[in-house]
């Protein structure tokens, strides 16, 4: 997909709560999806990321307990290494969608809905999110691919 072909942006709320951190994985994820290939999307995030930094940069000073650079530090060298380096973009799927599924379209595991549609549930992490009453999705995220006949 091409920068001209993006027709549709995501909204400024949507952008900030993505900026914010505070989004559903799930949300993120197309969120992240989306702003990988749109350059006016793009630009926007980062200026609520300017905005946030720049609030986080005046706002009072909390104070913080004797070791929590050291529990920081520890919690940073308890991680696992990253093994993926980035680089050129290869296949159809965004970036940020090409490590849910495991690779490009040949690695997702589609199951037929109907009426020529296909789906993939792909699993997301259910201890980062905080769910509501009206969530109804609980720890996946759908990913739709409609086939075109020819």
């Amino acid at each position: 997909m091409k920068q001209d072909d993006i027709k549709h942006h995501l909204t400024d709320d949507l952008l900030m709560a993505y900026s914010a951190g505070t989004l559903p994985e799930a949300y993120s994820l197309a969120v992240a999806a989306h702003i990988s290939m749109c350059d006016e999307s793009r630009a926007r995030m980062h200026a609520f990321d300017a905005v946030g930094g720049s609030l986080v940069e005046h706002s009072d000073a909390v104070a913080m307990s004797a070791n929590s650079l050291q529990e920081t530090l520890g919690m940073i060298d308890a991680m696992e290494p990253l093994t993926k380096t980035a680089g050129p973009q290869k296949g159809v799927l965004p970036a940020p969608v090409l490590d849910y599924v495991g690779g490009d379209l040949e690695s997702v595991k589609w199951r037929p809905v109907g009426m020529g549609v296909k789906q993939a549930i792909l699993p997301i992490d259910p201890d980062r999110i905080e769910w509501k009453a009206s969530d109804t999705c609980r720890g996946r995220w759908l990913l739709l691919c409609a086939s075109l006949s020819r």
